[in-house]
């Protein structure tokens, strides 16, 4: 059972890596400007950031890491329209 366990580990341990890592276009973008839309969040942010609310929602698992720049995004688009999103039920991971 041991093994199955930290086998189990390993692969959830690579598969947050990787998705980490697939996040880099996204941290690419948001090197020039604050949003994926430019100045302003847009369609495409608020489509990336549903992605994100949801998972914030349902695990308390940290996907992204404070130090990441799609962290400081995220946390934006939390308090826009007055925090609508961050009031919503859910986890601070």
């Amino acid at each position: 059972m041991q093994a199955s366990l930290s086998g189990s580990w390993q692969i959830a341990n690579t598969a947050v890596l990787d998705f980490r890592r697939s996040l880099e276009p996204l941290r690419i973008s948001l090197r020039d400007q604050p949003f994926i839309g430019g100045s302003e969040p847009r369609y495409s942010d608020y489509a990336v950031f549903g992605c994100f609310q949801w998972a914030r929602c349902i695990s308390p698992f940290p996907l992204l890491l404070k130090e990441d720049p799609v962290w400081d995004w995220r946390e934006k688009l939390l308090d826009a329209f007055g925090g609508l999103a961050r009031a919503a039920p859910g986890y601070d991971s």
